[in-house]
């Protein structure tokens, strides 16, 4: 999936935001626990600067999966990220009806 993961994650939070936006609810901001919501804050971030618009930031990234296995991010068990997503209470989030 490499680069495609970061395109349907954010697609789907932009989508779901849409929705919400249109509703007048608050928006959904993944929290720097969830390896999306680290992305998002670190690229917004990196952006702000000359050098960091210069590169890109992806899961397969050199820089930025560094950073995922610094802060304990990145894994492939998928029960560790259920559990995780549970206690953020974000579990089944984009499975809510909204209208």
């Amino acid at each position: 999936m490499l680069w495609r993961a970061e395109a349907i994650c954010t697609g789907t939070l932009a989508g779901y935001n849409a929705v919400k936006y249109g509703l007048g609810m608050p928006m959904l901001i993944l929290p720097r626990s969830t390896a999306i919501g680290d992305i998002i804050a670190y690229a917004n971030y990196k952006m702000t600067t000359k050098e960091g618009r210069r590169n890109r930031y992806t899961f397969a990234g050199a820089e930025y999966f560094n950073r995922m296995k610094e802060n304990n991010l990145y894994t492939t068990d998928i029960e560790s990220i259920q559990n995780r997503i549970k206690k953020l209470n974000l579990d089944g989030i984009f499975s809510y009806k909204l209208i």
